[in-house]
């Protein structure tokens, strides 16, 4: 499944509002070869979530945004947890 930058353009722009729950994949239930290669991985879960910017994860229905920046999502999860800790101590 080779998808545009048109096609990934109006799938990033899909409402939240708009989605039908019981439509959308539950992520908890979707199984990814972990041996194959990250770019054929990454092939596989599109193709079975439809639209990686509009899924489910169990009984929330999630918008994921993904930016193209030199942090990875483990630095952004310590900045959170540094800032909840100053937040609440």
């Amino acid at each position: 499944m080779n998808l545009t930058k048109e096609e990934l353009y109006r799938m990033e722009q899909a409402d939240i509002r708009e989605a039908v729950w019981d439509n959308l994949p539950d992520i908890c239930q979707i199984e990814i070869d972990k041996k194959k290669p990250v770019p054929q991985r990454a092939q596989e879960y599109v193709q079975k979530v439809g639209n990686p910017f509009l899924v489910r994860v169990g009984a929330y229905t999630v918008k994921l945004g993904y930016s193209d920046c030199e942090e990875t999502l483990n630095d952004r999860m310590k900045q959170y947890i540094r800032k909840i800790a100053e937040i609440k101590y």
